[in-house]
């Protein structure tokens, strides 16, 4: 293995998570209520919608005309003429979805996501206001849409677009028109309005939200899954030495580690239960489901016949659960299960533990290592079980042996 490689590898993994941590301790996060409701393409209850909601001067941002002047400014149509402080904003207006009119001046603004152009669309807007207006009306199309594309045919139906004009077949001018993008107009306008509403803390994180849609719709948002992506791509350029770790050395090591948590739990055992107890442990072993430790009185056989012990329940020592097992080819299981004891009903009955309960730590090696629990932690826990079960282990035992009892070895 290229030890040099390997470590530089994981320097910068190491500065890529240090960077998620303190961003994450800081409030960071990815969660986003926009998205929590509504799916990122939604076009009309999403994008037109919240985009109507900023430019009506009635809405309850209570910042009257301010993010349509922005938006105006944005789009550059400063030179059309609208008024915003006398125009009025409405969203799906006979189908169009966003309307803007101080009376004499028209913008209408054509939303497009992924939806498809519809036949005559533009064309049947245009003549909408037209004929709203007695055939006198001044109209600004905007079409947006995610590459800041033009109308198709089908939808402008004869029309025609030169010159930032649509145009009728003999070359009238029906209408003036831009085409603008979310990655352009409408994130500068956003810009603009957070530079002018700041301040407004509710305001400005709804704002920000918003513009974090539109950078995940273009692939450019940078929130803390962006760092998580940065390490998934270190991983993958080091594919084959990452995959040389995990199938040679990273059973190992994690074998290693826990062997020496053992030991050390066995010490501290050792040193708090008296001379009449013996503590064993097993060599980790992670392909195959083991039982790391097995505590037990010398007089129980070795432990052969009665021991409590912590076991795991799958391979790579995970869901770790402890209790007393007992040798169930030597002892009759019916009797243990007969036995009356006072036991917390936290503790279950199995195939071959007169109790057992689970330790509540299922990926034991990742609770040693990254969230420190400690060997003083197991070993708390190993003599509370022994304290609270060894009433009922001393019963077994009288069974075993048939003290005032049917002999009951198998």
């Amino acid at each position: 293995m290229d030890i040099e490689k390997f470590e530089y590898m994981l320097k910068q993994i190491k500065v890529l998570n240090d960077k998620l941590e303190i961003k994450k301790l800081r409030g960071n996060n990815d969660y986003n209520l926009f998205l929590a409701l509504l799916d990122i393409n939604d076009e009309v209850r999403l994008h037109s919608r919240f985009i109507y909601s900023l430019l009506d001067p009635n809405s309850l941002h209570y910042q009257k005309e301010l993010f349509l002047e922005l938006f105006i400014k944005a789009c550059g149509l400063e030179n059309f003429g609208l008024d915003p402080q006398i125009a009025k904003v409405y969203k799906e207006y006979e189908n169009i979805d966003i309307y803007i009119t101080d009376g004499a001046k028209h913008i209408i603004l054509e939303n497009k996501i992924n939806a498809g152009d519809q036949e005559a669309q533009i064309k049947r807007y245009i003549e909408t206001i037209q004929k709203e207006n007695n055939g006198e009306a001044d109209i600004y199309v905007l079409f947006l849409s995610k590459k800041g594309r033009e109308p198709s045919y089908y939808s402008l139906s004869g029309l025609k677009i030169e010159g930032g004009k649509i145009l009728e077949k003999n070359g009238d001018e029906v209408a003036k028109f831009k085409a603008i993008s979310y990655d352009k107009e409408i994130m500068a306008w956003l810009g603009l309005c957070l530079d002018e509403a700041g301040n407004l803390a509710n305001l400005a994180a709804v704002i920000s939200q918003y513009k974090n849609v539109i950078e995940k719709i273009y692939g450019k948002y940078k929130g803390v899954q962006m760092d998580e992506r940065k390490i998934i791509e270190i991983i993958l350029k080091n594919y084959d030495l990452v995959d040389e770790i995990r199938s040679k050395y990273f059973d190992m090591a994690n074998a290693n580690r826990l062997n020496e948590f053992m030991s050390n739990v066995k010490i501290e055992l050792e040193k708090r239960l008296s001379q009449e107890w013996c503590v064993e442990i097993e060599e980790a072993d992670a392909s195959r489901y083991f039982t790391p430790i097995y505590i037990f009185k010398r007089s129980w056989d070795n432990g052969y016949l009665l021991a409590f012990v912590l076991e795991f329940d799958s391979k790579n020592f995970l869901y770790p659960y402890i209790g007393l097992a007992y040798d169930t080819d030597r002892i009759n299981k019916a009797y243990v299960d007969s036995i009356q004891v006072k036991i917390s009903s936290e503790w279950n009955i199995g195939t071959r533990f007169a109790r057992w309960k689970w330790l509540k730590k299922d990926q034991f090696l990742r609770e040693i290592v990254f969230y420190k629990y400690s060997e003083d932690e197991l070993v708390d826990e190993l003599i509370k079980m022994k304290d609270e079960l060894e009433p009922l282990a001393d019963e077994i035992i009288k069974l075993a042996y048939g003290i005032g009892q049917t002999v009951i070895f198998g």
